[in-house]
């Protein structure tokens, strides 16, 4: 078995060596405090089934965004979604662009379709530029897959741009899924996401998740939303009714209302990317512009990865993804303390 994400800890765990996770892109700021306390008087919900449909995390889903509790589905972390989409709606074509997150390709194979993958130029920053209209209207998916920002680059897709590429979805009888579960940390989701949008575009699929922004990927929790009803019942019949335990509904209600958690978030993780950002532009490396809690860089230098492993520090790999190739690496934004740690090993490995 091949693991080809990031966050891997337990290989080297299993060595007896703790390493800093620079390949995971969690939030530094670690557990919210009322999902902790949650989390601490949450032993009610582990001697109950949960609800399959989590009604009551589903209310303050449609409370925390201003939409109705009944657009939303939730699921055991986005990538569980990803999966009952493409087992649920059965696309036989789908359109990815390269690069992005694996998932969506891997599913939708799983799941028996083809994926036409859209690769984005280098010489472009890697942005979703006006063709990708062009190759919908050739190919003619049965569904798209969107990542904004996208991972790994970090880059944000202009709302205009995807509002054309959601009418074109929409006239070609076409699903657009949007992976949203990045644009939590850009603090821009009024000027980028979709979400206000969903009435308009009864094929569109937003996708979310606790994962990365509260700091709670153990915990499991992703949901997604959408208008349509067909979608929202295929996709929770997909997966089996008790994904999402008691235990993640009552932590993912007590994550919305933490909001000094959420505010604290949206001040400093700026500031530390543009520490990051300030710290690793000296080095011999390519860095690409990104709004995300993360960074892609290419570097010479070989076996980078693996160098700064020797430095109890992991970082992401990126030559797996279609669209890149070997150089590429992501590293998460972490703390002040961390990211120094990160540039002072990179600083040794490649000056």
């Amino acid at each position: 078995m091949i693991y080809e994400h990031g966050g891997d800890i337990y290989s080297h765990l299993e060595k007896g060596v703790k390493m800093l996770d620079f390949s995971a892109n969690i939030n530094p700021l670690g557990l919210p405090t009322k999902v902790s306390a949650a989390l601490a008087s949450a032993q009610t919900a582990a001697t109950v089934y949960p609800d399959p449909y989590c009604r009551a995390l589903c209310r303050s889903i449609g409370e925390f965004y201003g939409v109705s509790p009944e657009k939303v589905v939730c699921g055991n972390g986005a990538a569980d979604l990803i999966d009952r989409i493409a087992y649920g709606l059965k696309p036989k074509t789908a359109l990815v662009t390269a690069p992005t997150f694996s998932e969506y390709e891997k599913s939708v194979t799983r799941a028996g379709g083809v994926v036409f993958r859209h690769i984005l130029k280098e010489n472009q920053d890697f942005e979703i530029g006006e063709d990708i209209l062009e190759a919908i209207r050739e190919k003619k998916p049965q569904m798209v897959f969107l990542c904004n920002p996208n991972n790994p680059t970090g880059l944000l897709t202009e709302k205009p741009q995807l509002l054309e590429i959601a009418r074109l979805c929409r006239d070609l009888g076409t699903t657009l899924v949007v992976d949203e579960c990045f644009l939590d940390f850009t603090g821009k989701e009024s000027q980028y996401s979709l979400m206000d949008s969903l009435e308009d575009f009864p094929n569109l699929i937003i996708l979310k998740a606790f994962t990365k922004f509260f700091a709670m990927p153990g915990i499991r929790l992703g949901y997604l939303l959408t208008a349509n009803r067909d979608f929202r019942e295929t996709v929770w019949a997909a997966g089996q009714p008790w994904s999402v335990s008691g235990i993640a509904q009552t932590c993912g209600i007590a994550a919305l209302k933490d909001s000094a958690y959420i505010q604290k978030t949206l001040a400093e993780i700026p500031k530390l990317r543009q520490g990051l950002v300030k710290a690793l532009t000296p080095l011999p490396i390519t860095l690409y512009p990104g709004t995300a809690n993360f960074l892609l860089f290419r570097t010479e230098c070989p076996a980078l990865d693996k160098k700064i492993q020797e430095k109890g520090i992991l970082i992401r790999n990126c030559g797996n993804y279609p669209g890149l190739g070997e150089g590429f690496y992501r590293v998460a934004v972490k703390s002040h303390e961390d990211n120094q740690k990160l540039s002072e090993a990179l600083t040794q490995v490649l000056l």
